[in-house]
């Protein structure tokens, strides 16, 4: 969501023969004034390079991994929370059907690994930053449904001090046009899936790291006043919230002039109970679960509004465990 635009040259030696006949600055300064304009709105509509490979990586299908895969995933995840991309590291990626690739965006470096063009099966997309050890983990396990979600996860990542971030790659569900089977590929309920390697890498890699989770959620469709009227929900997957969604809790309300709630001081809607990644985080005894469900309205504020992404991010990226 952000670009740069591109800058024009005027030569002022060349010839009337070359130029096509004499043009005086004047000319030359209207077409520039022409111009630029186009050039800022190309430049503004193009994604920024870690949205534009995640655009990239997407697919319109599922396909579920081994278990012997998922164990190697979470190893070379950890290995990745530790920093350690070296060649064997990339070797055992590329069998996996990943490719490693290194790349600047908002003047940041981050290693992306994502799947090859020619084996994507709906993994998901990963990004990992030079941040402080105790920086938060960003997911976005709907990337392609709850409408932005995505978009402002890659955001965030690159404007600010998050140490790493993992999307969906494919629709919550997929039908199969041949014999109309439906795919389940939701990351937020999956038990077996790279998002719960990605996740159990991170709590034993990185146990100082709160995982923000971010969804979207329709007000219309709430079943009570407090969840129509809500701007967000936050919860921790369980009965009772825990210290890093208070301090989420906090961080929002002192950004946001929307509702945010608290499930289930709050609200009984959206709590995030049956949430697989909140309940493998607690099965290893990790209390940094944070469910961030966001109304639309909100949303696609985030998505357009730089300014206020940039003071959500900075908050929540303060956010511990």
């Amino acid at each position: 969501m952000s670009a740069t635009a591109s800058s024009f040259r005027i030569n002022p030696t060349l010839s009337a023969k070359n130029r096509g006949g004499p043009l005086r600055w004047g000319g030359w300064l209207a077409v520039l004034l022409a111009l630029t304009p186009l050039a800022l709105l190309a430049a503004q509509s193009a994604p920024a390079p870690l949205h534009r490979l995640f655009l990239d990586s997407q697919s319109q299908a599922y396909q579920a991994p081994s278990s012997d895969e998922l164990k190697q995933a979470e190893y070379l995840f950890r290995q990745a929370f530790n920093g350690a991309m070296r060649p064997q590291q990339r070797a055992a990626w590329t069998a996996l059907g990943f490719q490693v690739e290194r790349i600047t965006d908002n003047q940041q470096v981050f290693t992306v690994i994502r799947e090859q063009s020619k084996r994507r099966r709906g993994r998901g997309f990963y990004v990992f930053a030079i941040a402080p050890a105790s920086a938060p983990i960003l997911q976005a396990p709907h990337a392609l449904d709850d409408k932005h979600t995505g978009a402002i996860a890659i955001a965030l990542l690159a404007e600010n001090q998050f140490i790493a971030g993992a999307w969906s790659t494919a629709p919550r569900r997929h039908q199969n046009d041949d014999d109309e089977t439906v795919t389940d590929s939701d990351m937020a309920h999956q038990s077996d899936s790279y998002f719960i390697a990605f996740s159990r890498a991170a709590a034993l890699a990185q146990p100082a790291s709160a995982i923000l989770q971010l969804h979207g959620f329709n007000a219309a469709k709430r079943k009570t006043e407090a969840g129509r009227r809500a701007g967000v929900i936050v919860s921790a997957g369980q009965s009772e919230p825990t210290p890093v969604v208070e301090q989420t809790v906090r961080c929002l309300r002192g950004e946001l002039r929307v509702p945010v709630l608290t499930y289930p001081r709050d609200i009984k809607e959206l709590g995030a109970l049956t949430n697989e990644i909140g309940e493998t985080l607690r099965a290893l005894g990790r209390s940094s679960f944070v469910h961030i469900e966001m109304g639309q309205p909100l949303r696609d504020q985030l998505y357009t509004d730089a300014t206020l992404r940039q003071r959500i991010g900075g908050c929540l990226a303060r956010v511990r465990p």
